[in-house]
């Protein structure tokens, strides 16, 4: 079974929930341009077949990955009636603006649904979460202070810049953004992400989750994975030297595998309005904070959608 079933179907008979989802699945590779801004984002678009107003959610992958690497996630959402769209920037190890990066989702963001629509696929353009990894979720926060969306979910996200550079001018800070930001807002963070690997960690502490849920505005929900690693998240986080440089998780396809669950479940509550997929995550999280797998705070208490 692949992992991310595997971690679902666990999940869910923890749970007690049975999994609703939506078959056959469908894909399509759309190329947005920017021609304006001489810009272009690849997109990966997974979608259920016959779904009317299909919610939408967006997924920035980390520092130097495509989206592709996050394919999973992609299959879990669409499974259960949330099209998702898995972005690729254009940039390099020596060139990164993160300025850029965010009107590059903005304008995914815009195009996606009008693109969509072209191949028959109808995306609701209002329901619309934003998910990412890393950078992805550092670009995510400042996109969703742009312009309102639904929900937003960060996995282990850095609010930092090229390493070993300050400049506040192209690497804005997505912390200080989060004043504009009303959504709920899910931050997974991995504890190993702290550590030290190569002189540096991949997910400092003064940069990290922690530091986004300090500065939440809205309804958020922090939960630290124990044992995770930074890029547990990734499809396959043994990927060659890139995945070297941050100290690995001690259980990557599980921890991977619930936090596609705790996703999963706040995806479902506030893009999908299923209220009791939040209480069901709540209550998965109650259990295993006791068996000492995660730690989790919230701040205000979350109504629902």
């Amino acid at each position: 079974m692949k992992p991310f079933l595997w971690g679902l179907a666990l999940g869910l008979a923890l749970m007690g929930t049975a999994p609703a989802v939506a078959s056959p699945l469908a894909e399509a590779v759309l190329v947005l341009e920017d021609r304006a801004r001489d810009r272009r984002v690849e997109v990966l678009l997974i979608y259920p077949i016959g779904g009317e107003e299909i919610p939408l959610v967006v997924f920035s992958p980390g520092f130097l990955f495509s989206g592709p690497a996050y394919r999973s996630w992609a299959e879990l959402f669409a499974a259960h009636g949330m099209a998702t769209a898995l972005l690729s920037y254009a940039y390099s190890l020596f060139n990164p603006d993160h300025r850029v990066l965010v009107q590059d989702l903005l304008f995914a963001l815009e195009s996606l649904p009008k693109e969509a629509a072209r191949r028959g696929v109808p995306l609701d353009g209002k329901r619309v979460a934003l998910v990412g990894h890393s950078l992805g979720g550092k670009l995510s926060v400042l996109g969703a202070a742009e312009r309102g969306v639904v929900a937003v979910v960060g996995l282990d996200p850095v609010d930092g810049g090229a390493p070993g550079v300050v400049d506040p001018v192209r690497f804005p800070s997505a912390v200080a953004a989060l004043g504009a930001v009303r959504a709920p807002l899910l931050l997974i963070g991995a504890e190993y992400g702290e550590r030290t690997r190569f002189g540096m960690p991949c997910a400092p502490p003064e940069t990290n989750f922690r530091r986004f849920f300090a500065a939440a505005q809205g309804p958020a929900l922090e939960i630290t994975q124990l044992g995770a690693g930074h890029l547990d998240y990734l499809d396959n986080p043994e990927c060659g030297f890139l995945c070297s440089l941050c100290w690995p998780g001690s259980r990557p396809d599980a921890a991977r595998a619930w936090a596609q669950t705790y996703a999963l479940l706040f995806l479902r509550c506030h893009l999908r309005g299923e209220g009791q997929a939040y209480s069901e995550l709540l209550a998965l999280l109650a259990r295993q904070e006791a068996e000492g797998l995660v730690r989790f705070r919230k701040k205000p208490e979350n109504p629902g959608p």
